[in-house]
Protein backbone atom coordinates (compact mmCIF):
# COMPACT_ATOMS: atom_id res chain seq x y z
CA UNK A 1 0.00 0.00 0.00
CA UNK A 2 1.09 3.26 -0.85
CA UNK A 3 0.66 5.97 2.02
CA UNK A 4 0.17 9.40 2.44
CA UNK A 5 2.49 12.36 2.35
CA UNK A 6 0.32 15.00 2.66
CA UNK A 7 -3.43 15.55 3.58
CA UNK A 8 -5.76 18.14 2.71
CA UNK A 9 -8.97 18.59 5.01
CA UNK A 10 -11.68 20.87 4.11
CA UNK A 11 -14.96 21.20 5.00
CA UNK A 12 -17.82 23.12 3.01
CA UNK A 13 -21.01 24.73 5.13
CA UNK A 14 -23.54 25.27 2.80
CA UNK A 15 -26.53 28.11 3.40
CA UNK A 16 -29.49 24.72 3.42
CA UNK A 17 -29.79 21.08 3.74
CA UNK A 18 -31.48 21.31 0.15
CA UNK A 19 -27.95 22.57 -1.31
CA UNK A 20 -25.85 20.65 0.61
CA UNK A 21 -27.47 17.56 -1.15
CA UNK A 22 -27.34 19.06 -4.23
CA UNK A 23 -23.32 19.57 -3.76
CA UNK A 24 -23.29 16.16 -2.80
CA UNK A 25 -25.08 14.79 -6.09
CA UNK A 26 -22.63 16.87 -8.31
CA UNK A 27 -19.72 14.68 -7.23
CA UNK A 28 -20.58 11.90 -9.34
CA UNK A 29 -20.82 14.13 -13.04
CA UNK A 30 -17.45 16.14 -12.09
CA UNK A 31 -15.52 13.09 -10.83
CA UNK A 32 -16.34 10.44 -13.83
CA UNK A 33 -14.14 7.78 -14.00
CA UNK A 34 -11.65 9.73 -16.80
CA UNK A 35 -11.41 12.37 -14.41
CA UNK A 36 -10.51 10.19 -11.46
CA UNK A 37 -7.98 8.42 -13.83
CA UNK A 38 -6.29 12.10 -14.15
CA UNK A 39 -6.27 12.90 -10.60
CA UNK A 40 -4.72 9.25 -10.26
CA UNK A 41 -1.88 9.63 -12.64
CA UNK A 42 -1.12 13.24 -11.07
CA UNK A 43 -0.36 11.67 -7.46
CA UNK A 44 -4.42 11.86 -5.25
CA UNK A 45 -4.23 8.55 -3.19
CA UNK A 46 -7.91 8.83 -2.00
CA UNK A 47 -10.83 11.34 -1.83
CA UNK A 48 -13.56 11.16 0.41
CA UNK A 49 -16.73 13.20 0.79
CA UNK A 50 -18.33 12.66 3.92
CA UNK A 51 -21.65 14.18 5.48
CA UNK A 52 -20.53 16.12 9.03
CA UNK A 53 -23.20 14.54 10.91
CA UNK A 54 -22.68 15.89 14.55
CA UNK A 55 -22.97 19.69 14.43
CA UNK A 56 -26.60 19.76 14.42
CA UNK A 57 -28.79 22.55 12.65
CA UNK A 58 -25.73 22.79 9.83
CA UNK A 59 -25.27 21.58 6.23
CA UNK A 60 -22.01 20.88 6.07
CA UNK A 61 -19.40 18.15 4.42
CA UNK A 62 -16.03 17.31 4.74
CA UNK A 63 -13.75 16.12 1.83
CA UNK A 64 -10.21 14.61 2.35
CA UNK A 65 -7.90 14.54 0.33
CA UNK A 66 -4.98 12.20 0.80
CA UNK A 67 -1.52 13.07 -2.12
CA UNK A 68 1.36 11.14 -2.87
CA UNK A 69 3.31 14.49 -2.29
CA UNK A 70 3.92 17.38 -2.29
CA UNK A 71 4.37 17.50 -6.37
CA UNK A 72 0.88 15.31 -6.61
CA UNK A 73 -0.96 17.95 -3.95
CA UNK A 74 0.25 21.02 -6.94
CA UNK A 75 -0.79 18.62 -9.89
CA UNK A 76 -4.45 18.00 -8.20
CA UNK A 77 -4.63 21.87 -7.38
CA UNK A 78 -4.51 22.41 -11.41
CA UNK A 79 -7.11 19.38 -12.05
CA UNK A 80 -9.66 20.89 -9.15
CA UNK A 81 -9.37 24.26 -10.61
CA UNK A 82 -10.19 22.51 -14.13
CA UNK A 83 -12.91 19.86 -13.42
CA UNK A 84 -14.48 20.85 -9.77
CA UNK A 85 -14.13 24.60 -9.32
CA UNK A 86 -16.08 25.73 -13.31
CA UNK A 87 -19.10 22.90 -11.59
CA UNK A 88 -19.45 24.19 -8.13
CA UNK A 89 -18.83 28.58 -8.36
CA UNK A 90 -22.54 28.65 -8.26
CA UNK A 91 -23.12 27.32 -4.55
CA UNK A 92 -23.07 29.49 -1.47
CA UNK A 93 -20.63 28.00 1.04
CA UNK A 94 -17.96 28.70 3.85
CA UNK A 95 -14.83 26.67 2.80
CA UNK A 96 -11.92 26.43 5.12
CA UNK A 97 -8.66 24.00 4.16
CA UNK A 98 -6.79 22.31 6.37
CA UNK A 99 -3.32 21.04 5.29
CA UNK A 100 -1.19 18.73 6.59
CA UNK A 101 1.93 16.49 6.30
CA UNK A 102 1.92 13.09 8.21
CA UNK A 103 3.59 12.93 11.19
CA UNK A 104 1.95 9.24 12.40
CA UNK A 105 -0.29 6.90 11.28
CA UNK A 106 -1.43 3.19 11.26
CA UNK A 107 -3.89 1.08 9.62
CA UNK A 108 -6.31 -1.53 10.17
CA UNK A 109 -5.94 -5.28 9.26
CA UNK A 110 -9.00 -4.73 7.29
CA UNK A 111 -7.81 -1.03 5.52
CA UNK A 112 -6.89 -1.65 1.80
Amino acid sequence: MTTSKLINYTTREFVSENELQLYAAKQDEIFTPEVIEEFQKAGLLRRVLTRIWNKEGVARVGILFEYKDEKAFIACQTLLDKYHAPKVKTFINKVVGSRGIVLHEFFGDEFK
